[in-house]
């Protein structure tokens, strides 16, 4: 049995060619091919998902209510059964089964998911085809920001031009074949370029169809309908707007009418070629790219001198914002206006204004320097895991910090269970009024009694200290170094202080920090604990002042 897995790189025409597949499953089944429809109809999401990390949890699973790594689990035991009974019922002619999904190449990036394609599909395939084709990445950026837009995307298109870089698994097609082919083998990929004079008869579909079995070249219909995915400069600008607004991830139900309303008529109105990078732009990305590219050149299209062009000198629109435009405008602000009670409160219009002029203040901007432009560093959805464990560790001492990072999580993975219920339990923790402070100053030398071990006092110190709500900084302030200093300068005494250091810890009064002092494993050691509660010198200088203008 064999398996062509089409991994549909980003604006590649991947939904005309599933489109035409859908179109054609009949008569496909005919010749003896089998289109996939158990891992979802037209861009089989279901097989990248069923692939992906234990962890990873994005809109696919939210949108199928899986939130849980039990639920994950009954997914993937469906999954495997649907997958199997397709496979078995299938026509005793059938000896091709066809996969495509863009996924496979948006999702599926560590070597941990493309692994888990491979046990998947060698489980019930012999022979397996990976098929792909590549466009240059500038213009696939380009392209692409519209589709992140529609997907709730917040970044302007400065901010978005500078994921790609080669430091991004997405845009650097050497390292995403070489993920594959690390699985598959190098003979199962069959790489194309993504030009009109690299298609058979300078047709995607015929160059497509000849992959699956060149004697179907010609007898398919391709009379398929994909509408204009992308949106002008006006409508990503609106777009962004909108998600800025009203976000994606938002749990009510009204945000989410709206946004869809608002979204309705973005894609009727103002679909179009969106925004495109200036030269200098497009050639710091395209330079960023030089040695991957000349590396994926020799290693799959050796024939070709240059893998992509460089970069042609492409116009700029003279107005980005026309007359229809400017009248779309108001018809969003119009839809706000009726739809948005209950989400647009007294006091917000303001930013709504501001919110949807920023962003069409951005699209007038042509992107044409080199600052940024292949060399931002992403987070995805791993890192933000990692921010959400580093802000719980810190939570205790820095709260200020904890939250920070869970905010920045939140940006990175902003479905990953738990940030959002932590952050807002941050935020709760911030507006309730600070614990006091107290201070422990240590006078003396420990002496510990002769029956213990020489280390015991001191790892039940360690214990005791951390148990402290102790804020930012050190769990104790040792003192090394002490002089006097007077009005006769520095006097160098002798008999150095005894006192040996100090520590800063909250509790809610002054008797809660006397018991929390009294069980100090030092005491025992003939060290000597003073307990202050630390005053906020602000706030008395305050009721000074106050008490000296108003007298009783």
């Amino acid at each position: 049995m064999r398996a062509i897995v089409h991994i549909g790189t980003e604006k590649t025409g991947t939904t005309s060619i599933q489109e035409y597949l859908y179109l054609n499953r009949k008569e496909l089944k005919k010749a003896g091919f089998h289109l996939v429809q158990s891992a979802g109809k037209g861009n089989n999401w279901m097989l990248p998902a069923f692939c992906s990390k234990d962890a990873q949890f994005n809109e696919f699973f939210r949108a199928e209510g899986i939130d849980t790594p039990e639920d994950k689990v009954k997914f993937r035991q469906k999954f495997v059964k649907r997958f199997e009974e397709e496979i078995r019922s299938a026509s005793a002619n059938i000896h091709t089964f066809i996969i495509s999904s863009e996924h496979l190449h948006s999702r599926t990036r560590s070597e941990t998911e493309v692994d888990n394609v491979y046990k998947l599909l060698t489980a019930y395939f012999d022979e397996i085809k990976i098929v792909c084709y590549l466009r240059e990445q500038v213009s696939t950026c380009a392209s692409y920001y519209s589709t992140h837009l529609k997907g709730g995307g917040t970044d302007s298109f400065a901010q978005f031009l500078q994921r790609c870089q080669p430091g991004n698994y997405y845009f650097n097609y050497y390292e995403v074949l070489a993920n594959w082919e690390r699985c598959f083998g190098f003979e199962s990929l069959d790489v194309s370029l993504f030009s009109n004079d690299r298609f058979l008869n300078g047709d995607l579909l015929d160059d497509f169809t000849a992959k699956l079995d060149p004697a179907l070249v010609g007898t398919l219909n391709k009379t398929i309908q994909v509408a204009n995915e992308s949106l002008k400069p006006a409508g990503q600008a609106l777009a962004r707007a909108v998600n800025i607004l009203f976000p994606v991830n938002s749990e009510r139900a009204e945000i989410h009418d709206t946004r869809n309303k608002l979204k309705t008529i973005i894609k009727q109105r103002l679909t179009g070629k969106g925004q495109q990078p200036g030269q200098g732009a497009r050639k710091s990305v395209y330079n960023s790219f030089i040695d991957t590219n000349e590396q994926l050149r020799q290693k799959f299209f050796p024939e070709v001198e240059l893998l992509f062009a460089p970069p042609l000198e492409v116009s700029s629109p003279v107005n980005v914002i026309d007359e229809a435009d400017f009248e779309n405008v108001f018809s969003i602000l119009s839809l706000i206006s009726k739809s948005g009670k209950g989400t647009i409160f007294t006091g917000d219009h303001a930013q709504v204004c501001t919110t949807i002029f920023s962003c069409i203040n951005d699209v007038t901007k042509p992107i044409d320097d080199t600052k940024g432009a292949g060399v931002e560093v992403m987070l995805n959805e791993a890192d933000a895991r990692l921010l959400k464990r580093a802000a719980l560790r810190i939570e205790g001492t820095n709260l200020q910090e904890a939250y920070e990072l869970m905010a920045l999580a939140e940006k990175a993975g902003p479905y990953v269970p738990g940030i959002k219920s932590t952050l807002e339990r941050y935020r709760q923790r911030g507006d309730e009024a600070p614990k006091p402070r107290y201070t422990i100053t240590y006078y003396g030398t420990p002496n510990p009694p002769a029956h213990e071990e020489p280390q015991q006092w001191g790892e039940e110190f360690d214990i005791w200290i951390r148990t402290l709500d102790i804020p930012a900084g050190p769990l104790l302030y040792p003192f090394i170094d002490t002089n006097t200093i007077s009005s006769q300068g520095i006097i160098e005494v002798a008999n150095r202080s005894s006192v040996q250091g100090f520590t800063i810890f909250h509790a809610d009064s002054f008797e809660e920090a006397v018991a929390i002092v009294q069980k100090c494993p030092l005491l025992k050691t003939g060290v000597v604990l003073e307990v202050s509660a630390i005053a906020d010198m602000m706030k008395i200088l305050g009721a000074q002042r106050v008490a000296s203008v108003c007298p009783e």
